[in-house]
């Protein structure tokens, strides 16, 4: 009968050891999935730490040059910065994704000959006022406070050789008028 006693304690015994690999495996499981899939340092690597990135709350533009609108008789109204969108990529991207447009920053499209020309605020989350004018300069077309991401078209209306994007309620503003002129000075 002793015998026996000392076969059930072996039966016990087994039990408790498979708990206790399948445990073991569990554990050294989810170290390598968290600490080796996922290239997370192991305790004591040392980490490359990079530059904190400093937000100033100025917007990601990249100033280009200087417009300035003239009435009329040629008098200056306003000036603003731009960035200027001379080829199909930066033409095509505009101002979309940009949340934050200052007063004094436009874009200004230019192509390469007069056409009728439209656009539209597809992937833009800010209303703009979009201004088409002639290769001579002359502002035909005024759309304000355009609607944001919004597909439908916004078109010039007669052949234009620029376009100037500006933040919603410029043109109104600084009663800027069809029939009044820009010029730009490019700055690089």
């Amino acid at each position: 009968m002793a015998a026996k006693k000392k076969k059930n304690k072996n039966r016990k015994s087994k039990p408790k050891n498979k708990w206790f690999s399948i445990v073991a495996i569990v554990i050294i499981s989810v170290f390598v999935f968290v600490y080796v899939l996922n290239d997370v340092p192991i305790w004591g690597e040392r980490q490359d730490v990079e530059q904190p990135i400093h937000k100033t709350g100025k917007s990601d533009f990249d100033v280009e040059g200087i417009l300035t609108f003239v009435d009329a008789t040629e008098k200056p109204i306003s000036n603003i910065y731009i960035e200027i969108a001379d080829n199909p990529y930066l033409r095509e991207k505009g101002l979309m994704y940009k949340y934050y447009i200052p007063d004094t920053i436009g874009m200004l499209f230019i192509f390469p000959k007069e056409d009728y020309r439209s656009f539209w605020m597809k992937n833009t989350p800010s209303s703009l006022d979009i201004l088409y004018a002639t290769q001579n300069f002359e502002i035909i077309k005024i759309h304000e406070n355009t609607q944001p991401y919004s597909v439908g078209s916004i078109p010039s209306g007669e052949k234009a050789k620029y376009v100037i994007e500006v933040k919603a309620g410029f043109v109104a503003r600084y009663q800027i008028k069809t029939g009044y002129r820009f010029k730009y000075e490019i700055l690089k």
